[in-house]
């Protein structure tokens, strides 16, 4: 009598593990069918009782029911949701004896798919957060000890996307994060890398953006965007050495641009080394004879060098000599006055130059030019 009591015991407690389990198959054969009122319904008992709430299939099918809702509603939690159910799955199936280790697997593989789609959407759409949430979980899937055993590759394509979504929703720390993952599995090329750059300035970081350009340059050194930005930084943040070694490595490729030789100009000007800077300017302006900034450097350089010839000659106590240094001088003013003439030409406006304009045709008693000069002055300034 025990024994039989024992055997209908036995069969009653099977009988409502297969009851429960059951439940999670009938859940997803409603899915397969589209029915998701009627999967979420068995699903939610199933995940209530315990003899299958800890049962691996409940939560693949939850996950797959929590995609099927995502495609109808769009909510990227659901979608997160369903990473956390095929996670929990594959822990409960490690103290399964992995029995369900490939069914997951083709699960997984399919998911991918449907994050990769969600993360287009997102794109497509502008809502670059959730592109971000899907990109990074495809990641997180492709980490998986599941897939790695058996191909351990990385998707760079999808980091780079993931940085791409992160940069769009103003995520600059994970921007930055995907961004150094993908330029050093070298994917991106130089846009990575100014992409990068970028970020740190929007961050307000400068502490990683000389590194991070030279290491770029070392690795694309045929990408001109990167020496180019590589000198305005240098240029920006007054390291001017440092902006000249590569402002002259850009020139020796391109010596014909007439923007590097600017550039070179104007640093050989602020370190006085004043006739190499007027060789560079002079070389700017046979590149592109239109170019303002060589063109009133220029202007002020002659000019500076006439008051300081100037000096010289009034601290001259001997008329001869007087004469001889006053002349020097002039001749440098006038060597001054084509270059500001040309610069007026092409920005009319501009009050420095004007000025400059009015000092020189006063000393030169061009009263007539120096009137028009001092009337547009005033009527720029509104006097």
């Amino acid at each position: 009598m025990k024994k039989l009591l024992f055997i209908a015991l036995a069969l009653f407690l099977t009988g409502g593990i297969y009851a429960q389990k059951g439940k999670v198959n009938a859940a997803e054969a409603y899915l397969d069918n589209g029915d998701i009122e009627a999967a979420e319904v068995r699903l939610n008992a199933a995940m209530e009782h315990p003899k299958s709430k800890d049962w691996p299939k409940t939560y693949i099918v939850s996950a797959k029911l929590a995609t099927a809702k995502y495609k109808k509603s769009k909510d990227i939690q659901l979608l997160k949701n369903a990473v956390d159910y095929y996670l929990k799955a594959l822990e409960l199936d490690k103290a399964n004896k992995g029995r369900f280790e490939n069914e997951i697997k083709i699960a997984l593989t399919l998911f991918v798919s449907d994050l990769t789609n969600a993360g287009i959407e997102g794109f497509n759409e502008q809502k670059y957060e959730n592109a971000m949430i899907a990109f990074e979980n495809v990641l997180k899937i492709n980490d998986l000890e599941l897939f790695q055993a058996e191909n351990p590759t990385v998707d760079t394509a999808i980091i780079y996307n993931t940085a791409l979504a992160a940069y769009n929703a103003k995520n600059w720390e994970k921007a930055a994060d995907y961004l150094k993952k993908a330029i050093s599995y070298k994917y991106g090329g130089g846009d990575a890398v100014l992409l990068l750059h970028q970020v740190y300035s929007n961050m307000g970081d400068s502490t990683d953006m000389a590194s991070n350009l030279k290491n770029g340059f070392e690795m694309y050194p045929e990408d001109d965007r990167l020496l180019t930005q590589l000198i305005n930084y240098y240029l920006e943040t007054r390291q001017n050495e440092q902006a000249l070694e590569y402002l002259n490595q850009a020139i020796e490729k391109d010596p014909n641009n007439a923007t590097f030789l600017y550039a070179r100009g104007v640093l050989l000007d602020q370190s006085k080394e004043f006739d190499k800077a007027i060789a560079d300017y002079k070389k700017a302006l046979e590149l592109k004879e239109d170019y303002f900034e060589p063109l009133y450097n220029l202007g002020v350089i002659y000019y500076n060098k006439g008051v300081e010839q100037m000096n010289i000659a009034n601290a001259e106590t001997d008329h001869a000599k007087f004469k001889e240094k006053k002349a020097k001088a002039d001749s440098l003013f006038k060597s001054a006055l084509p270059f500001m003439e040309k610069a007026s030409s092409l920005r009319p406006e501009d009050t420095a130059v004007l000025e400059s304009l009015k000092s020189l045709y006063y000393r030169f008693e061009m009263n007539d030019k120096y009137d028009e000069v001092t009337a547009k002055l005033n009527s720029i300034r509104g006097n």
